[in-house]
């Protein structure tokens, strides 16, 4: 599956957001977008969604542009994650994952055997399997966003696509949804894009790294290769040294103290 876009134009109202841009994601790989608040980062993640409408150029799904395609295909192929999705009150986990299967159903064929196996294994891939009859609405965060997740793995879609996917959630929560996502990128083969505030996370767990700032791509690549002291400064202004994390060898941002004060009551500073 091969995701990109072509001279793009997206904006609200008289604000242009994103002006002129080329992107491509590898396929198969598990991509992250980062860059500074109003960047353009969740802009461009919606518009590869179909969730918002160019004012200009295209997005490709395998050449073709999506917006040509049906909508039934491209839920097919896509599963869409924005940020902070709604949960109807009282709906259980079983029925908001069962979900999923909409693009599949039709008047003539209603649930089936093949859907209730998806549901089965999207849950224990997502490890919610255990909370199938609880509301969604009395979970935790970290078990919301899971059982979102089974929703989309229902879909059984060649890629994801997630907006801020560990906003709100505590640093042991995000931890785990982002080794679910790495999982189904290396055990399925799912192509996984996601946008992402945090720059040391983002380089632990991506493939390909897509640097944004001001609507526009400063940077794109393997997080070893594009990650640097220089690149931190020009996309967010921060002074910092880039090292090695002890754990996984991936590139780690420290921010530089400048300030005395805080030099100094900082133990070992």
């Amino acid at each position: 599956m091969k995701l990109s876009t072509r001279d793009l134009v997206v904006g609200y109202d008289d604000r242009i957001v994103i002006d002129g841009l080329d992107v491509e994601l590898p396929s198969g790989a598990f991509t992250v977008i980062v860059g500074p608040n109003a960047c353009g980062k969740s802009t461009l993640l919606r518009t590869m969604a179909r969730l918002l409408t160019p004012s200009q150029g295209t997005v490709l799904l395998d050449g073709t542009a999506i917006r040509e395609l049906p909508t039934r295909e491209v839920a097919r192929r896509l599963g869409v994650l924005p940020q902070s999705p709604l949960v109807p009150e009282g709906v259980t986990v079983a029925d908001l994952v069962g979900r999923g299967r909409q693009p599949y159903q039709r008047w003539w064929r209603q649930w089936s055997a093949q859907d209730g196996a998806a549901v089965a294994e999207a849950m224990a891939l997502a490890n919610v399997d255990g909370l199938a009859d609880r509301p969604v609405d009395t979970l935790s965060g970290g078990q919301r966003q899971r059982v979102w997740i089974a929703m989309t793995l229902a879909q059984e879609t060649e890629a994801l696509l997630l907006d801020e996917p560990t906003t709100f959630l505590d640093l042991a929560h995000q931890v785990e949804i982002l080794d679910l996502l790495h999982q189904l990128r290396v055990d399925r083969g799912r192509t996984v894009v996601a946008v992402l505030h945090d720059l040391n996370q983002a380089a632990r767990y991506a493939d390909h790294l897509i640097a944004m700032r001001g609507g526009v791509v400063v940077a794109a690549g393997a997080p070893r290769e594009i990650l640097t002291a220089d690149l931190v400064r020009d996309v967010f202004g921060l002074d910092c040294v880039v090292v090695p994390c002890p754990v996984t060898g991936a590139p780690m941002v420290v921010p530089t103290l400048t300030t005395p004060s805080l030099m100094k009551d900082i133990p070992g500073a």
